[in-house]
């Protein structure tokens, strides 16, 4: 009997239990998720349903929900109890846990999780109907797979702005030199590869990028990665939040990047010309973002810095001209 159970227990939890005549036996429970839905969420209640409701018209049904309430202060858990209390027939856990930050509310998800592949979504974004579908089919194609990722629409306040191409950096050296190609809420990654690297960062430093440090590590340790070039979710930003914070999200990329670049050897010229134009383009990515917003005169800082980062940076000048006649781009 222990044997025929060992070799179910990959595809069903087994609970041991007591009959009514005191004799033990095994009993079925259903299905392992083969998908973990991971949501972390902090003070979500205005949305945190547009992400559940998404998850739940998705054209397949193989996945389990773990939201993490990250020490909300509004109704987000009396939010998601109530949409979980509303659809019983789908598996959800609710994790309740004092603030962390977004990186220790994904890992509370990942370690309470029980698919073979954790898919992310942030509370304020949402998938569009085929994105788990077409996942699967990926993987059942490519099973060797670790992490897939598919493209985006960006969209402020209600408004889709633009579309967000995910790819093609697949190596540590290319995702650290050229930059984050991969977004949370589209990446479906494996479990048992996010454990090996340790989740997510929770240092505060890196907060609101500590996704982007995660790709790293998992690229530094070879994971096949792949994207799928069709868009199955929106990004959505709402103008508040970490999103909303330029300067401190373009500090936090610098953060990220020269700590990885200090574990970098060896230190040759050509290393310390590539780090001097990541931290011009993450710079001017900040200038970018103001200009976008409005504020020319933090742009042309930012511009400027960046600059002085590499002097000889064409997209930098530019961008420092186009912002001077305030053209919004």
């Amino acid at each position: 009997m222990d044997n025929q159970v060992q070799g179910l227990r990959h595809k069903f939890k087994i609970l041991l239990c007591q009959s009514d005549n005191n004799r033990l036996g095994y009993r079925l429970l259903p299905p392992v998720p083969f998908i973990s839905v991971v949501v972390p969420a902090y003070n979500a209640e205005l949305f945190i349903e547009d992400a559940l409701n998404s998850i739940d018209q998705q054209s397949v049904s193989d996945y389990e929900i773990v939201v993490v309430d990250d020490g909300s202060t509004d109704g987000t858990y009396d939010r998601v109890k109530g949409w979980a209390n509303a659809h019983p027939a789908i598996h959800v856990k609710i994790v309740r846990q004092e603030n962390k930050g977004i990186g220790g509310a994904r890992n509370t998800g990942i370690n309470s999780s029980s698919g073979s592949y954790i898919a992310f979504l942030d509370a304020d974004d949402v998938w569009l109907e085929p994105k788990l579908e077409n996942v699967l089919q990926h993987l059942k194609k490519s099973p060797n797979l670790d992490l897939i990722c598919h493209d985006e629409w960006i969209e402020e306040n209600g408004r889709k702005i633009r579309r967000n191409y995910c790819g093609p950096y697949k190596s540590y050296r290319d995702l650290l030199y050229k930059g984050n190609s991969i977004s949370t809420s589209a990446t479906v990654v494996k479990k048992d590869k996010a454990l090996i690297v340790g989740g997510f960062s929770e240092d505060l430093s890196f907060n609101g990028v500590e996704d982007y440090d995660f790709w790293l590590r998992l690229a530094k340790i070879n994971c096949s990665f792949a994207y799928i070039n069709v868009v199955l979710g929106v990004y959505r930003v709402f103008g508040q939040g970490i999103t909303a914070k330029i300067a401190e999200h373009c500090q936090h990329n610098l953060n990220v990047v020269n700590a990885h670049f200090q574990e970098w050897q060896p230190k040759t010229p050509l290393y310390k010309y590539l780090i001097r134009k990541r931290r011009a383009d993450i710079v001017r990515g900040g200038g970018r973002a103001f200009m976008r917003s409005g504020n020319h005169r933090a742009a042309r800082q930012y511009f400027f810095t960046s600059l002085t980062c590499d002097l000889f940076n064409l997209k930098s000048w530019l961008f420092m001209f186009l912002n001077a006649v305030k053209i919004k781009l």
